[in-house]
């Protein structure tokens, strides 16, 4: 079985429904067997994580009701790895809207959920 359905099928236990395009998106920015450890790797320079990020928010705000947001992402500078992200969106008041976007930055980036939050507030 496919990961696609792996996961739409896990999805759908919980009742939560997902967008078959968008869902295909994120699955293709996943990295998978052998380099599945590099994706917890955070770029050395500030302009490679500005345009992971970017990147990043462009794929997240792609989410229903999740609005308008802004990705910070932090990494640890001895282990080079991703250590946190927070972000700030319109639809950060939805507790479905939480739950799809820390799934989808722990997907992207390797964190764990204890190490993403989501909160509801005007991204700058």
């Amino acid at each position: 079985m496919d990961r696609l359905t792996t996961l739409r099928e896990w999805a759908a236990k919980y009742k939560y429904v997902i967008a078959v395009v968008l869902l295909g998106v994120l699955l293709m920015l996943l990295p998978s067997g052998s380099r599945r450890e590099a994706r917890n790797a955070a770029p050395a320079e500030a302009e490679s994580r500005s345009t992971v990020q970017g990147e990043m928010e462009a794929t997240l705000a792609a989410f229903d009701g999740a609005g308008r947001l802004r990705l910070m992402l932090t990494a640890d500078p001895v282990t080079e790895r991703w250590a946190g992200a927070v972000v700030v969106c319109e639809g950060g008041g939805s507790a479905a809207v939480r739950l799809q976007l820390t799934q989808a930055i722990g997907a992207l980036t390797g964190l764990p959920s204890d190490k993403i939050a989501v909160v509801k507030g005007t991204p700058k």
